[in-house]
């Protein structure tokens, strides 16, 4: 159970339901086969930048010599900062659709699926646990989920529309205004342990 509350977390940290929109905005120009096949590339070079996280996260912030309780607190404020953008995101027209080369690796793998909040979720996690299987087959689980919303995700939209879309992106923003919550509560209870 532990590991399917880890895996919805990485899942809706990753938001492949809210970025779906706009990587299909990108991708316009291509041929619905096409779309599909740079989706699923795209997602597992994002699945492997996770797992660097989980692997390699660690040993950066030792090297860099930060505290748990800061890489908690900044995850929590991360993670606030981005539910408030899918709380209240706006459907304006897509950025960055200039360029007719083919998205690889940014923005679609980085930042959009595998950005910065993902990344100190994923350390966060892998620093509370000390147990880099269990945290490595949520990350599994949870792109599972994520191949499959964008995979997916021009038949999404076509079914529930832009709006319902959106309506979904504001209801995961609102569970992750709520995790983002728990870290801030946690991190400022581990400030006082160590004081």
């Amino acid at each position: 159970m532990e590991i399917l509350s880890l895996a919805l977390t990485f899942f809706i940290v990753a938001n492949p339901i809210g970025n779906s929109p706009t990587i299909l905005s990108l991708l316009r120009h291509y041929p619905f086969e096409r779309q599909r096949i740079i989706m699923f590339r795209e997602s597992v070079i994002s699945l492997l930048i996770a797992l660097f996280f989980l692997f390699f996260g660690e040993m950066f912030l030792n090297a860099l010599h930060i505290s748990r309780y800061s890489l908690v607190l900044t995850g929590g404020i991360v993670l606030f900062l981005l539910a408030l953008k899918m709380i209240f995101h706006s459907s304006g027209p897509a950025e960055a659709d200039q360029t007719k080369q083919e998205p690889f690796i940014v923005p679609i793998a980085t930042p959009m699926i595998s950005g910065a909040g993902l990344m100190t979720v994923i350390m966060v996690n892998a620093a509370a646990e000390h147990n880099n299987i269990k945290i490595f087959f949520a990350i599994l689980i949870a792109w599972i989920g994520v191949t499959g919303v964008l995979v997916t995700s021009p038949y999404i939209q076509k079914l529930i529309g832009r709006n319902g879309m959106a309506a979904l992106e504001q209801i995961m923003g609102m569970i992750l205004g709520l995790i983002s919550m728990n870290m801030i509560v946690d991190a400022l209870r581990l400030f006082v342990q160590t004081q």
